[in-house]
């Protein structure tokens, strides 16, 4: 998602030498971005993993770990963003080779002291607008391509596909949305939204096999696993979370430390005839999260699923 205009990016600076980090990042805030100041190579590996920041410039003569060796634990790490800018700086004359191991760890640009200060700056913009442009291309992107299910984008697309031929043909129609219990999705950090989504993915990989051709399979913006279950009531709602607990169990039979068949909770919103449910597509999916919500973390006696109908009337 395309950062809001009116808040700064926030650039993560490592420069050895107190003198040079405090010159740096005067420029950076006087051309309006927000600064997070790391002390060595160590503290700017920590903080770029708890923080995220838009963009790093990493000095290759760091305490602990160099700049260059930060940029690679970082690019090999799958939890951070692979678009985020990183630019190594180093003492000029720089080798060849210290300029092409930069470039080789997943630096975009190599700076040498001292530095000049103008062409960074339109540099490190040039550099945000491409992520921003590839954050705006995933977002409205119709395929979640780590896993091949549809993104929220695309769930909404094919609803609309669905909900009109449902409509058509007086045909049953349902949504699901699932996740493993134990997680939450409305987590306020990157950390916890990786968790949930890492979550969802270990369930999807072990029930794909029971979902039908026709059911459509995408994610919801908050990591939660969205299904459109076309000719679905809600009694074939029950039978296809039944194939889900089924195939898990098969999945993970002899395989300690993986889910259990009844590891996941579901909210859903079904309907006999969708022509009698005057809704929006994207309502379907609202209503199948509403439903999840009112299912915390479920006690194997209590119940696992639960329909937008059958929740309390507020």
């Amino acid at each position: 998602m395309s950062k809001d205009a009116k808040q700064p990016s926030v650039v993560l600076v490592a420069i050895e030498g107190e003198w040079a980090g405090r010159s740096l990042e005067s420029v950076l805030v006087a051309n309006g971005y927000a600064v997070l100041r790391a002390g060595d190579g160590e503290d700017a590996l920590a903080l770029a993993k708890r923080y995220r920041p838009d963009a790093l410039i990493l000095d290759e003569h760091l305490v602990s770990l160099g700049g260059i060796e930060v940029c690679r634990l970082l690019r090999e790490d799958p939890a951070f963003d692979a678009s985020t800018p990183m630019v190594i700086t180093a003492p000029s004359p720089a080798q060849r080779t210290v300029r092409a191991a930069a470039y080789e760890a997943g630096a975009w640009d190599f700076c040498t002291h001292p530095l000049d200060a103008d062409t960074l700056i339109l540099k490190l913009g040039t550099f945000l607008r491409a992520r921003s442009a590839v954050a705006d291309a995933e977002a409205h992107a119709l395929i979640d391509l780590p896993t091949g299910v549809l993104t929220a984008a695309g769930m909404e697309r094919w609803a609309e596909h669905i909900a009109a031929r449902a409509s058509r043909n007086h045909e049953p129609l349902a949504c699901v949305v699932m996740m493993p219990s134990g997680q939450h999705a409305n987590s306020a950090t990157h950390s916890e939204l990786d968790t949930v989504t890492d979550a969802v993915n270990s369930f999807l990989e072990l029930s794909k096999d029971a979902f039908r051709r026709s059911d459509v399979v995408g994610r919801m913006n908050d990591g939660r696993l969205a299904l459109l279950a076309p000719d679905t009531d809600s009694d074939g709602v029950h039978g296809l979370l039944a194939r889900l607990r089924g195939a898990i169990a098969a999945a993970t039979a002899g395989r300690p430390g993986l889910p259990s068949a009844t590891e996941f909770k579901a909210g859903y919103w079904a309907v006999q005839d969708f022509s009698s449910a005057p809704l929006e597509p994207a309502e379907l999916m609202r209503r199948a999260a509403r439903a999840l919500d009112h299912i915390s973390n479920p006690s194997p006696t209590e119940r696992l699923a639960i329909g937008f109908d059958q929740l309390p009337i507020s």
